[in-house]
């Protein structure tokens, strides 16, 4: 066979080459993704990035709930933070979630209320220090969308900031949804009926945050023509539920199975924190993965602004195309 004669794609994989979604994907197409995204965790080495992101994570813990305190407590009350954070380990391992509830009674303590020069600045260093663990979350979205960091490193700094900034708030309307709905429930009438209502429609409010919380990293983190919103869903809500389901079942592995306070001590609920940082790195990196495998599936343009031919899109998700499901 002449070896210069090319080989015609499937009409499964041309189908899958003229998706305009991720709908349009097929069966088979979705199985040489999946084969794709495996082989990406070996070649990107995800278990190593999310150790990193992990490492600086907990690093960036602190700075962060002192940054959350700190914008609330400029309109509101600090100690409401601090006394909605004791619902952590419905989600959490409880010896994680301790760490984080008398880490936020220390900064409730010495925070104050109002706006000031002082509270500017201090809100400003805070934000800086917790970006650290943004910005190992896009490095390693860049490595997995195969892309360079080429941005200015002081708008890469910005970008982190800002990023980090927008998590917070997002945290604090989870704050709000938690603490504040059902206060103004009760001046309602049928305000038991409310509440109950209320004490499940908050769960489902907290899901969307945490869901347009992961999208947001995806869309704004890589150094990449943002993709579109529909090409981002697939990823954003696999890593979602998958980050529940993992962090419950790792919750009661820790709680009836795992032995980290006989093994490690009192550094035990720090390793603990730690894991389950890594547990979450890891799914969020697992989603990038199926995003940027998905987006090349098609030969569509999947980022915004006018359809562009390829080579022109400025993302190499975006510009080239699996040619099989080895093509990582």
């Amino acid at each position: 066979m002449d070896s210069d004669m090319q080989t015609s794609p499937s009409p499964k994989t041309s189908r899958d080459r003229r998706a305009t979604s991720p709908l349009s994907v097929t069966r088979h197409g979705w199985w040489s993704i999946l084969w794709r995204v495996y082989g990406s965790i070996q070649k990107h080495h995800i278990g190593m990035m999310a150790s990193s992101i992990a490492f600086y994570g907990l690093l960036s813990l602190f700075p962060a709930i002192a940054a959350l305190i700190s914008i609330w407590g400029m309109y509101a009350d600090p100690v409401q933070v601090q006394q909605q954070l004791v619902n952590l380990d419905q989600f959490i391992p409880t010896e994680a979630a301790s760490i984080i509830e008398h880490q936020a009674e220390v900064v409730t303590a010495s925070a104050g209320r109002g706006l000031n020069l002082t509270a500017i600045g201090s809100l400003l260093f805070t934000l800086y220090s917790a970006s650290k663990s943004v910005q190992s979350f896009t490095e390693g979205l860049n490595i997995i969308y195969g892309e360079k960091e080429q941005r200015h490193f002081l708008a890469q700094i910005v970008i982190n900031i800002v990023l980090t900034l927008g998590m917070i708030l997002l945290a604090i309307f989870m704050l709000f949804s938690v603490a504040i709905l059902p206060v103004v429930m009760n001046f309602f009438p049928f305000a038991d009926t409310l509440t109950t209502s209320l004490y499940y429609l908050r769960w489902l409010i907290m899901l969307c945050i945490i869901t347009l919380g992961i999208a947001v990293l995806y869309r704004f983190g890589p150094n990449r023509r943002a993709p579109r919103w529909e090409w981002l869903s697939i990823g954003t809500i696999t890593s979602t539920l998958l980050w529940i389901l993992g962090s419950l079942g790792f919750s009661l592995y820790v709680s009836h199975f795992g032995s980290y306070n006989s093994t490690y001590g009192s550094i035990g609920a720090v390793v603990v924190l730690l894991m389950w940082f890594w547990l979450s790195a890891y799914i969020i990196l697992l989603g990038a993965s199926i995003n940027c495998e998905l987006e090349r599936t098609t030969e569509k343009d999947t980022t915004t602004g006018t359809p562009k031919p390829m080579g022109q899109r400025h993302a190499y998700a975006a510009d080239t195309v699996a040619k099989d499901s080895n093509d990582i």
